[in-house]
Order: C-alpha cells, then sequence, then structure tokens
C-alpha cells in the first residue's frame, strides 16, 4: 500500500525526465551560446584597447595623481556654496568638478560628507565640462581660465570666467539654485577677423566605477538618458560589447548616475535637436581607468567676425530627491526627469506608494511607523480579495476529510481522482485556486515597496526605533551572537537579526492557520518556506522587513476572524484537542483507519500544526490472508 507521504512512481518518473531534460537544455546553452558570447567579448575588449593605446592624453586624464584634498588644494579655483552643498569650479579647463553634500554621509555615523564631483587624476573622478570644438582654436581642458565677475558662486550671485583663444574671447558664466542645479552660459564674442564654425558641448565623465558602485541590481548604476519618448540606461558591462551610442533627438537630458546620487545636463533650448551621445574609452594598463562619459552635442553654428554666440546647458549633480527631479522637470520643461530614481517595473504603483509613505511620514515624522500605518492601509483595501482567499481556505478545511478519503479511495487512478475531486470542489462551492489571491497580490507590492525603500534618498539612513538607525539597510543584529550579547562578529551571511526572527515567528502562525496541501511534496515546500523567506530576507532592507512582519500578523487575524464566523476551528489552537481525538480513534480499533503507520504519521503532521482534520471514519478494508 503507497503510503500518504510517499511520491506515486509516475511522478518519479517525470521528475527524473524533468531534471534530465533541464540538465542537457543547461549544457547546450553554456556550449552554444554562453561560451561563444563570452570569447566575443573578450575579443572585443582586447580590439577596443588596441584602439585606444593610441591616445596618450587619456591616460594621463584618467591615471590617478594625487589624493582629492590636495588635487583640489593645487589648483586655482573660485567656491560656491548653499544651503545644502559646498564646491568650487577648477579655473584649469573651466570644470565643475569638487561638489560636496552638506547633509548627507557615507555612513550613519556622519563621519565622512558624500562627494558627488571630484576632479580627474583623483581616486573616484566625476566631472561635469562645457565648452566648444571645430575647425577654430577653442579652450581645452588645459586652458587657464580667469574671473571676470563676481568672486564667488551662489544664489543670486552669478559667477562669469573667461579667457581668450586667437583673438575670440570665449566666456561661461555659471548661476546656482538653493539645491543642486546649475546654468552654465557659454558665450563666444568673435574678434579674431574671420568667420569661425563651431558646435556647443557639454559632458558628464567618471574614470572608473564610483566609490559606492553596488553592482547588486537593486538600482540602476551607470549612464543613463531620457531621449524623446524613451529611457535609456547603460550599464558598466553594457560597454564591454559596445564602445559608442548616439541619439539624435530634440527634447531630452543625459547623465550619470548611482543608487542615491545623479549628475545630468540637459539643453536650455529644448527645441532645437541635439546629439545625445554614451561613448567608453577602456583602461590602457594597471595606471589608468576605464573612462565612461555621457555628452550632448548641439548642431554646428557660424560666428561672424564681430558678432557672439550663447550656448545654454542645466546641470543637475546631488541626491535623487524625487519632489526636486520634478520641479526641474517643470522649470526645464525635460521629460521624465522623475525616472532618474530607479522604480523598476511596478513604476504605477512604486511612485504612488513612494508619494503615500512619505506623505505618512509628513505626519508622524518617523519613516518606519509610516510603513507600519501604511501596511494597515494596504490591508484594509486588499481585504475584499483576500478575504475571497480566506474564505476559500476556511472551506477547503471543511472538505478537507473528504479529499483524504477520495485521495486514499482513488491513489492509482489519477483520471477518477480528479473527476471525483472537480465533483467535491463544484457540491461544496469550493474553489482552491481562489487561495492563491494573497500571493498574486503580494508579489507586486513586495517588489514595488522593495524598490522603494531600497532605492529612494528619502528613505537613506532614515531610523527606527532601538538599534534600526537605517531603514534602507539590513537589520544588523545577529540571532547566532545573541543579537550582541555574545562578544564576537558573525559572518554576513549570518546576519539574521531581530525583526527578520520577529517576521519567522509571524509567518509560522500564519502558515499554522492555513490548511497545508494534500500533496506531501507541497506539504513540506510549505513548512520550509517561512525558514526560506526569514534567510533571504534577512538581507533586504529593514523597513522592508518590517512591512512584511506587520503584514504577517494582521494577515493572521483576518483569516482568524473568518475562519471563526464560518465555524471553521483554526488549527494552531485547536491542536491538542485533535490530538487527543485522534489518540481516542486508534484506540478504538483499526476500523477507523485503514492503516496504523498512516495515522501515525498524522498525528505527527497535527502536533506540528500542519495536518488537515482527519475524517472520523474511513472505509474498513478487510486484511488478506
Amino acid at each position: 500500500m503507497q503510503q500518504r507521504d510517499q511520491m506515486h512512481p509516475q511522478d518519479i518518473r517525470n521528475l527524473i525526465i524533468f531534471a534530465a531534460i533541464s540538465i542537457m537544455m543547461w549544457l547546450s546553452y553554456d556550449h552554444f551560446i554562453a561560451r561563444p558570447n563570452a570569447e566575443a567579448m573578450r575579443a572585443a575588449a582586447i580590439q577596443a584597447q588596441k584602439v585606444a593605446a593610441s591616445a596618450p592624453s587619456e591616460i594621463l586624464d584618467t591615471a590617478i595623481v594625487k589624493p582629492r584634498e590636495e588635487m583640489i588644494a593645487a589648483t586655482s579655483r573660485v567656491k560656491f556654496n548653499n544651503d545644502i552643498m559646498d564646491g568650487s569650479i577648477n579655473l584649469k579647463g573651466g570644470r565643475l568638478d569638487d561638489l560636496e553634500l552638506k547633509e548627507y554621509f557615507k555612513t550613519v555615523e556622519k563621519k565622512e560628507r558624500v562627494k558627488v564631483l571630484s576632479p580627474a587624476q583623483t581616486p573616484f573622478p566625476r566631472y561635469v565640462e562645457t565648452g566648444w570644438t571645430g575647425n577654430a582654436s577653442v579652450p581645452d581642458s588645459s586652458t587657464q581660465w580667469r574671473v571676470k565677475s563676481g568672486d564667488v558662486l551662489a544664489p543670486n550671485k552669478p559667477l562669469t570666467i573667461a579667457t581668450s583663444v586667437a583673438g575670440v574671447e570665449f566666456e561661461k558664466t555659471f548661476t546656482v539654485d538653493d539645491f543642486s542645479a546649475f546654468t552654465i552660459e557659454n558665450k563666444i564674442i568673435n574678434n579674431s577677423g574671420s568667420d569661425i564654425t563651431v558646435s556647443p558641448y557639454a559632458l558628464v565623465t567618471e574614470h572608473g566605477k564610483p566609490e559606492d558602485y553596488l553592482n547588486a541590481g537593486v538600482a540602476h548604476e551607470g549612464p543613463l538618458g531620457y531621449f524623446e519618448d524613451k529611457l535609456e540606461e547603460r550599464s558598466y558591462k553594457d560597454f564591454e560589447d559596445k564602445r559608442e551610442e548616439i541619439f539624435d533627438a530634440q527634447k531630452g537630458w543625459i547623465g550619470t548616475t548611482g543608487k542615491y546620487w545623479l549628475t545630468a545636463l540637459a539643453p536650455a533650448d529644448q527645441t532645437q535637436a541635439s546629439k545625445f551621445r554614451f561613448v567608453a574609452s577602456p583602461a590602457v594598463n594597471e595606471k589608468t581607468k576605464d573612462r565612461y562619459q555621457s555628452d550632448i552635442t548641439g548642431l554646428p553654428r557660424t560666428v561672424k567676425s564681430g558678432e557672439s554666440t550663447v550656448y545654454k546647458v542645466d546641470v543637475f549633480s546631488g541626491p535623487k530627491k524625487l519632489d526636486k527631479l520634478e520641479k526641474y522637470e517643470k522649470e526645464w520643461g525635460i521629460p521624465h526627469f522623475d525616472l532618474a530614481v530607479d522604480f523598476g517595473w511596478f513604476y504605477f504603483l512604486t511612485k504612488p506608494f513612494f508619494l503615500a509613505i512619505n506623505l505618512i511620514y509628513g505626519l508622524v515624522g518617523n519613516f518606519g511607523i509610516a510603513i507600519v500605518i501604511f501596511t494597515c492601509i494596504l490591508r484594509v483595501l486588499a481585504f475584499p480579495l483576500t478575504q475571497v482567499s480566506y474564505k476559500s481556505f476556511a472551506k477547503l478545511n471543511k472538505v478537507s476529510p473528504e479529499m483524504y478519503t477520495i485521495r486514499h479511495e482513488y491513489k492509482d487512478d489519477k483520471k477518477r481522482l480528479q473527476e471525483e475531486l472537480v465533483k467535491l470542489y463544484q457540491k461544496h462551492d469550493v474553489n482552491p485556486m481562489a487561495g492563491c489571491l494573497p500571493i498574486l497580490i503580494q508579489i507586486p507590492i513586495f517588489f514595488a515597496l522593495y524598490k522603494v525603500l531600497s532605492n529612494t534618498i528619502e528613505m537613506r539612513h532614515a531610523p527606527f526605533f532601538g538599534w534600526i538607525q537605517d531603514l534602507s539597510a539590513k537589520d544588523p543584529t545577529s540571532i547566532f551572537n545573541l543579537f550582541g550579547a555574545l562578544p564576537y562578529d558573525v559572518p554576513s551571511f549570518l546576519v539574521i537579526g531581530i525583526w527578520p526572527c520577529l517576521m519567522l515567528l509571524a509567518m509560522i502562525v500564519q502558515r499554522n492557520v492555513s490548511p497545508p496541501p494534500e500533496d506531501p511534496i507541497q506539504a513540506k515546500f510549505v513548512q520550509l518556506m517561512p525558514y526560506f523567506m526569514t534567510y533571504i530576507m534577512a538581507g533586504f532592507a529593514s523597513g522592508l522587513v518590517v512591512y512584511w512582519t506587520v503584514s504577517s500578523v494582521l494577515g493572521v487575524i483576518q483569516q482568524c476572524v473568518i475562519m471563526k464566523s464560518m465555524g471553521v476551528p483554526i488549527h494552531l489552537f485547536s491542536k491538542g484537542k485533535d490530538k487527543k481525538k485522534l489518540e481516542q480513534e486508534i484506540a478504538e480499533g483499526p476500523s477507523v483507519h485503514p492503516s496504523l503507520e498512516m495515522v501515525e504519521h498524522d498525528i505527527e503532521d497535527v502536533i506540528e500544526g500542519t495536518a488537515k482534520e482527519i475524517s472520523p471514519a474511513k472505509p474498513k478494508k478487510k486484511k488478506k490472508k
């Protein structure tokens, strides 16, 4: 006789066939697709290095020479500042290459401020440069500029620097607002006695990957831009395959981004066509770095002798605060600047979720409490759908004895088994698929909140209570050193904190009040799921763990209320009675159940809180002599 927890021979055969086919498919993919693509990418990288070897200026520009502070002190500069940032403009090359944020720090200890821009030839360079290119002599990165007007750049205090090349006067006028936006006006006054043809450009360049590069897939990191009606994102790995991409567009913006910080450029005149470009130059030796650049080039223009021309570009360099990005989107007339925040595939949920949490935060002053309140609101809004699911669970609980009888009686006839189960479902108006509704609802909500809590600057270093000082980071405590009581650190993969443990308890309770699957393989999977989820989510943002814990507790309350209203016993609180009832049935003799071993297995399931209520009587079978 086949045991209840044993797999059918046909299922074992199907499982083996599936595993064999999967292995064959993986080996074929690795041999015919993955390896050839890897070889092609390596060959392309070698060829690109050979081409770049003829550019000595790039070798010099990307070589590390001095620490950041020394490089800044060694050059002539004009300082700027406002309420949230300060820095300086490098008069050599006229670059914007020094910007620090006053209100943002690298760690929660607030010892070192975040640096968004740094000069070339420092450990992590990123800078903005604007100017002209063409058939005339124009300033370059080595040109020394002079201050023409203004002694410091501040809100309502513009700064103009100038230089002359071959009788042509070049000027740059910088203005800054009270947040993280600049406008740079490039002007040419042609007194050379002959016409010149030039094209305006603006670029943001970084050498190597940034200091806070994660490469974790949490948020987009690297060049990005929005041209006409499409967001273009390029990871650093994309440049191994394609070194340059050019887009012709009239409206748009371009730049480079990390998880929280953005440096972007946009032509002030969004009615003129421009070329937007992503380009990379590979490192040619161990002293240099790969160079990644996002730039804009305007249409060529001829400046006659005695005339002048102006080109303006708007620059953003700072934290990706959504309200500020939307503000500049309107002021500058650029499309979808808010997409610089990586809201992911569920943008239609992520952005409203963020706005709602941010609104609640404005009322309560704590993002952790805002998450709890938002979770309660979500549960209320989703209640009509989850109610259908929980009622389905309750009905399944009621018919589980009959289901057990049918599965036992027709275990060797799968077709008849399915027919009888369908009849049973129709008789009692049970829809077993309705139980999937909470999962289907939770998936997009989970990923949307994951993006909100992991990627938005507002959540960064936002404290909750006690040991949670950053809701965007994982719970720093660990059960393996008794949450800090024992004097040693544990490996990062064993950091399972207090909140993940609370989440585990909530999920176990939620699992036990739901009827387990009849299939033994599925039942074991359900048994292990809380532990698996806890281990995985322990490394996620603690704000997400808080959400999941509160959501699970509310789910238990909702399910218990519905089951109680339908007169369905709750396994979590009735397993002691069920155990006593089963022991009495066993004492009455073998007529109660067809197999003592099967009964013993069910007793273990009930003790663990995972078995369904078992039929008080099963068909009696005669033993063969």
